[in-house]
């Protein structure tokens, strides 16, 4: 986890009179009355909204061909990982 920052906030008196008497409803800081108000108003819809884009992306990627054989997906595993350039011999394996 990545080092706490520490945030000033300047609030107008009615939303400090209203945040303060929900910490101490809650028994809470009122620092941790702001902290989760961020939390699931921005940080949550965010990580959801990028997870959602992450699975569209996943989604529209066009599936591939399942190769014939083990030897031929050893073949294609060795090109794509080494790469034919870089002097792969790629490997042999029977079916």
């Amino acid at each position: 986890m990545t080092q706490p920052r520490r945030v000033q906030v300047t609030l107008d008196a009615r939303s400090y009179a209203t945040v303060s008497r929900i910490a101490r409803r809650d028994g809470r800081k009122l620092a941790a009355v702001v902290r989760e108000a961020v939390e699931q108003y921005y940080v949550a819809p965010e990580t959801r909204q990028r997870r959602l884009d992450a699975v569209d992306r996943l989604a529209a990627i066009e599936p591939l061909p399942a190769p014939e054989s083990l030897s031929e997906w050893n073949r294609e595993y060795s090109r794509l990982k080494v790469g034919e350039a870089a002097g792969c011999v790629p490997l042999d394996d029977e079916d």
